[in-house]
């Protein structure tokens, strides 16, 4: 007689089991383990970690070959991320100006000793540069978004820093116009105490940089003064001024023309000239006038004395014009003062005590 199979642990035996057919429990399959490296390939590339991303993939790879290991498609996931993100960087770095943002090496006396890139707004006084975007034929002050490689002043340049002021006491965006009327006078005063003596280095343009309104609802709010050639002219000197250099008769000179010579830098622009603010300007330049005339009368000038005298005549001879043309009625009257003027500049005199002094002679 035979013995029925013992009851099966879990419940009755599997269906089909005849008498006698013991049946035993079939284990579940266990699956591989997850590869780490494949994980970790992926998670890598995706965190911008490529050469990382790229390694660890090739490995898994490896790992996972034959099924031994789960975890492939991440692993081919993390090798083809990786190196799309290594070949954009060969590209950008094929392409682009890597030296866009190169910090310049400072000198001893601050100035650049080796090229680097920056922005208009983060340069000091003494500073040379060129601008990334050439300033425009309608807007020659303009230097596009304000990037710019700082250069030697040693070398060729279009610009040079002069001067910077904060505008300080509005608070909203004043606009174009309010920041021009501020920084213009400003700017001429910066010129003259940075450059004592421009007319040693021919034509020169002063020009401003200030924020737009976006930058000022950034907090930018500086001012950045600039001097260059007018046109495509670049400097190869800095235009700055040692009053260490000069002997006390060409200070005194040279002192006795500044308020002239800053009033006159404030011309106003032709495509903007109207007549309120052309005699505006022609009545500060009497002014100017008057007073550089009693500095020259008070100014002690050796072996210059009489050039001096001439010079003090003619200024005071031109001076009822330039008083004419504050009070001009119309265009016409105020262009026949300025011709009027201009017989009376003493340009002539200027150069015989230059000459005198020792002081370098502009270029006709």
């Amino acid at each position: 007689m035979s013995v029925p199979p013992p009851p099966h642990p879990h419940g009755p035996a599997a269906p089909g089991a005849g008498p006698g057919s013991p049946w035993y429990p079939v284990p579940a399959p266990v699956p591989p383990p997850l590869n780490g490296l494949a994980v970790a390939s992926l998670v890598t590339s995706l965190l911008c970690l490529a050469p990382l991303g790229l390694v660890f993939g090739c490995v898994a790879l490896g790992q996972t070959a034959g099924g031994r290991q789960r975890g492939r498609g991440l692993a081919i996931a993390g090798v083809s991320v990786s190196g799309a993100v290594l070949l954009l960087a060969a590209a950008v770095v094929a392409f682009a100006d890597i030296r866009v943002w190169t910090l310049p090496a400072p000198g001893d006396d601050g100035g650049a000793t080796r090229p680097g890139r920056t922005t208009i707004a983060s340069i000091g006084t003494g500073d040379c540069f060129d601008p990334q975007a050439r300033p425009s034929v309608g807007d020659p002050s303009s230097l596009g978004d304000g990037r710019v490689e700082l250069v030697p002043c040693t070398t060729p340049h279009h610009g040079e820093v002069y001067g910077s002021f904060p505008l300080t006491e509005q608070g909203d965006f004043p606009g174009r116009d309010r920041i021009t009327a501020i920084a213009r006078p400003r700017c001429g005063e910066l010129f003259m105490d940075y450059a004592l003596d421009p007319m040693a280095f021919g034509r020169l343009q002063t020009y401003y940089f200030h924020p737009d309104e976006r930058g000022w609802e950034s907090g930018n709010r500086t001012v950045v003064c600039w001097v260059a050639r007018p046109g495509d002219a670049e400097l190869d000197v800095s235009v700055r001024g040692n009053a260490a250099d000069l002997d006390p008769a060409q200070r005194e000179f040279l002192s006795a023309l500044k308020p002239l010579y800053t009033a006159a830098a404030l011309r106003p622009v032709e495509d903007q000239q109207n007549l309120t603010t052309a005699t505006a300007w022609a009545h500060r330049m009497a002014q100017a006038q008057a007073e550089t005339v009693r500095l020259l009368k008070d100014a002690d000038l050796p072996g210059a004395e009489v050039p001096t005298g001439r010079l003090v005549a003619e200024l005071e001879a031109g001076l009822p014009f330039w008083q004419q043309a504050a009070e001009a009625p119309d265009a016409d009257v105020f262009l026949s003062r300025l011709r009027s003027v201009d017989e009376h500049n003493g340009e002539q005199h200027i150069r015989r005590i230059r000459d005198l002094l020792g002081l370098p002679l502009p270029a006709s």
